[in-house]
């Protein structure tokens, strides 16, 4: 039986919340010689029309596995997507895999074996028997056009689900999931997902937790957490027939969250940085910040100084114990040589760069730096960064210090935290 019906328009199952599944095939890509970009690639594109994805697996190019794994797949999932395998060589076994798993014989589907014909004539090229692999497909299966490669896809509709089989070429992948695949999926979800990400800075997971934890048992809109390097987002994701209401749950969601987390929440933007935001305040007011910071790679001057493109924020940029300038005094100097560790110190740094530089914000960051030391060290040391402003500016102190990456990432965004402050009036966290 051979279907011939487009994919989008088969929609005879009602629509619903569709769960899928994402089934990369190749041993080169199982052994890592390969990275798998094609399985992010569908799953942002699931994303935008509404398809919850709760796996993804990958597996060599051994028909009994894959068939193993096709068969869980249609027992958990609504949608299973494979890439790969649909070629003419011997260990493109998808087909088979597919058959079997789903209990059909292969059968030669004319249409496609005349279009390979035809194709291979327009290039001046004889087809070699082993092409016509590519024009088996599972009896009662249908096919999903290929217009920029010879192997086409292929969707079998069963009653736990439906499998739907794509090259693992991405610029055919991509073509057939645009013009065919999308479209069949988003008649049958019939939904719209909407995501924003707020992003937090001064502020610990676990204490983004404790505020918002019953906002996390919700089922639609919900709420996740993603820790990064001394910085956490807040993730919000709602379901809704239109993108207007999708996006009105967020609002609700997000003004809520504002209400118990607004301080910290210093962007709404995917993957905007705290320094982005500074730099940008900083341009804005026609301003630049002086500084100075234990930190001997001056992490800080690099991070501000390369926020945006095309302005420096940084009038001046101090750093390590071992330093001679002019735009200290000696005892500054002297006492930040030998260690010192303390609010006045800070303060006193931060607004003698100020001064020197003529700079309107002044930013210092003393950290202690013994062997051993840091927020998961032996010894937590201790931090002192100040903000020097013509209103007087800010102090913040810190219960640890050291070198090692964490450390200093979290001791830069609480500095930049404390500026982010000072520069849009803030309160002091």
């Amino acid at each position: 039986m051979e279907k011939e019906t487009p994919i989008s328009e088969q929609t005879e199952r009602p629509s619903h919340s569709l769960t899928a599944e994402i089934v990369t095939t190749g041993t080169e890509i199982l052994l890592g010689e390969i990275v798998d970009t094609n399985a992010a690639w569908i799953a942002r594109q699931l994303r935008e029309i509404g398809v919850n994805l709760y796996y993804k697996t990958t597996v060599g190019d051994n028909e009994p596995r894959l068939r193993g794994v096709l068969q869980q797949a249609l027992a958990r999932s609504d949608v299973v997507i494979v890439t790969g395998g649909l070629g003419p060589t011997v260990d493109d076994i998808t087909r088979e895999a597919i058959a079997n798993a789903t209990g059909r014989r292969l059968i030669l589907h004319k249409p496609t074996l005349e279009a390979l014909r035809k194709r291979f004539a327009r290039w001046g090229a004889q087809m070699s028997e082993n092409n016509q692999r590519q024009a088996y497909i599972p009896e009662g299966a249908s096919i999903v056009p290929n217009p920029v490669g010879t192997a086409p896809g292929i969707l079998v509709e069963t009653e736990p689900g439906s499998i739907i089989a794509l090259p693992g070429v991405p610029r055919e992948m991509k073509r057939m999931m645009q013009d065919s695949v999308l479209p069949y999926l988003q008649a049958r979800s019939g939904a719209v997902i909407r995501r924003r990400i707020l992003r937090t800075v001064g502020i610990g997971e676990s204490s983004i937790d404790s505020r918002i934890h019953d906002l996390m048992h919700r089922t639609n809109p919900t709420v996740g957490l993603a820790a990064h390097l001394g910085q956490t987002d807040i993730r919000i994701t709602a379901r809704a027939a239109t993108p207007e209401e999708a996006d009105a749950l967020l609002d609700e969601l997000e003004a809520e969250i504002r209400s118990r987390l607004g301080p910290y929440i210093y962007s709404s933007t995917p993957g905007e940085t705290v320094e982005a935001v500074v730099a940008r305040a900083l341009q804005e007011q026609e301003a630049q910040v002086a500084l100075y910071e234990t930190d001997p790679a001056g992490s800080l001057a690099q991070r501000l100084g390369n926020a945006l493109e095309g302005h420096q924020p940084v009038a001046a940029a101090l750093s390590g114990r071992q330093l001679t300038t002019s735009l200290l005094s000696p005892e500054l100097q002297e006492r930040l040589r030998a260690g010192e560790v303390s609010q006045e110190l800070a303060q006193a740094v931060a607004e003698a760069l100020r001064q020197a530089t003529g700079a309107m914000y002044g930013l210092a960051v003393l950290s202690t730096a013994r062997e051993g030391e840091g927020a998961y060290g032996d010894e937590t040391g201790q931090s002192w960064m100040a903000v020097a402003a013509p209103d007087g500016g800010r102090v913040r102190p810190m219960p640890y210090g050291g070198t090692d990456e964490l450390t200093v990432a979290w001791v830069g965004n609480r500095a930049l935290d404390l500026l982010r402050r000072q520069l849009l009036a803030i309160p002091s966290a």
